[in-house]
């Protein structure tokens, strides 16, 4: 028997259904997932690397030791305290 109706099923009208939206939520939350896991192992590889260097190369890069956590972990951007002794240290005084 073939229905021969004139209003057509609701995913062809453009209204998603209930199932394709739970499908789409789940594809999300899976991405996202996914994503944050990527970024925490990044971070983790980031602190073996920072931390195999030795203290003068830190010191080059900016941040001693005891910061390579902080530095890696925190979620805002770091501020550079002014430091008046670096003219000092560069020979430019």
């Amino acid at each position: 028997m073939i229905c021969m109706s004139c209003t057509p099923p609701a995913e062809e009208a453009g209204h998603p259904t209930h199932s394709s939206t739970l499908i789409a939520r789940a594809g999300a939350l899976i991405r996202q997932a996914w994503r944050s896991y990527w970024d925490w192992r990044a971070r983790q590889v980031t602190v073996l690397l920072l931390s195999s260097l030795d203290s003068r190369t830190l010191h080059d890069i900016g941040i001693s030791p005891s910061e390579i956590e902080s530095v890696v972990w925190s979620s805002c951007d770091r501020c550079r305290r002014y430091d008046a002794s670096w003219l000092w240290r560069c020979g430019t005084r």
